[in-house]
């Protein structure tokens, strides 16, 4: 048997019995809410875009921030949802299913690393996604209390660990995402500057 499908198998088991089995505390706040996140930053002009009930019943996050940011030429979508804790039907989606189920298809994919000033080293996953003449690059990360995490089996095993060991399982998702209109490696060096910009402010609104 294939050994992901193993370790998927007893990450779910474990999952069922701790969903039944732990009692939370109540859901951990964010330090300050995601809607006193600024607009204007690091020379970024931003602009807000609510989503509409159908979305947010799917997601079921606690907080989110879904924001348009440009400078000069440059632009971003900046998206955080949080989830002050985790329950069946109120956790994480991951990216792998909800773009190709949006009509994206996968071009690429790989894991990265970045050192921020004033931050940590942040991991995160780097895909370029196609819709029909669109290509799009998509990079994001979990954070589950002080650890990035960029698998979905991991993200699930945290789960389980922090609410054994902490009594909580927040989670937050962080994803940034800009139009392949220069080439791949332009939109990288694009994408990391959003990266350190941006990184180190979000550190004053998730929990550790």
């Amino acid at each position: 048997m294939n050994k992901r499908i193993i370790i998927m198998s007893v990450i779910i088991f474990l999952f069922a019995l701790y969903l039944n089995s732990v009692s939370f505390h109540e859901r951990v706040p964010l330090k300050k809410t995601l809607d006193d996140f600024p607009l204007a930053w690091q020379g970024w002009e931003g602009k807000i875009y609510q989503f509409d009930d159908v979305i947010l019943e799917k997601l079921r996050v606690n907080e989110y921030m879904s924001r348009a940011y440009r400078k000069g030429d440059d632009s971003i979508n900046l998206y955080v949802g949080y989830y002050g804790t985790q329950r069946e039907g109120a956790q994480i989606h991951s990216p792998k299913h909800c773009l190709p189920g949006s009509g994206w298809f996968k071009l690429s994919e790989r894991e990265r690393r970045l050192q921020v000033n004033g931050a940590d080293e942040v991991k995160f996953i780097e895909a370029v996604y196609q819709k029909g003449a669109e290509k799009e690059l998509f990079i994001y990360w979990y954070k589950m209390k002080d650890v990035y995490i960029t698998n979905d089996y991991i993200l699930k095993l945290y789960m389980i660990i922090n609410s054994l060991k902490y009594r909580r399982n927040d989670a937050a998702f962080i994803r940034i995402s800009t139009p392949v209109s220069k080439g791949v490696e332009e939109t990288e060096h694009l994408v990391e500057s959003a990266i350190r910009d941006f990184l180190p402010l979000l550190k004053d609104y998730l929990p550790e």
